[in-house]
């Protein structure tokens, strides 16, 4: 009767586990992104370092670097290559690569 009990209780937690959304949490930080799953939400302020091509570049906050896939609807970069920006977008993530898909780009300062 107890090996049975368990039994129910181990399938109820379980259900209940894959309810849960743990993708909830927006990331804030380059090192979150780069460990958090895809499709999970970003909004992380830095500096963009360099461009890569027509719509890649390397943002980098205290934390590290990460490539930004610049939609053209995000907005436009900030003339002053010092100014700190706000990027709202999502994270791209595969096996080696880890990136955020910029939806929008806000200047800060």
């Amino acid at each position: 009767m107890s090996v049975l009990f368990l039994l129910l209780l181990v399938i109820v937690a379980a259900a209940c586990l894959q309810t849960l959304d743990f993708k909830s949490k927006d990331v804030t930080t380059v090192a979150e992104a780069r460990v958090s799953g895809a499709d999970t939400k970003a909004k992380v302020k830095g500096h963009i370092v360099r461009k890569i091509n027509d719509n890649k570049y390397v943002f980098q906050d205290k934390t590290g670097e990460i490539i930004i896939d610049l939609s053209p609807k995000a907005g436009s970069l900030p003339v002053d290559a010092n100014a700190e920006v706000e990027i709202e977008g999502r994270v791209e993530q595969d096996l080696v690569f880890a990136g955020i898909e910029a939806q929008k780009i806000s200047v800060i300062n």
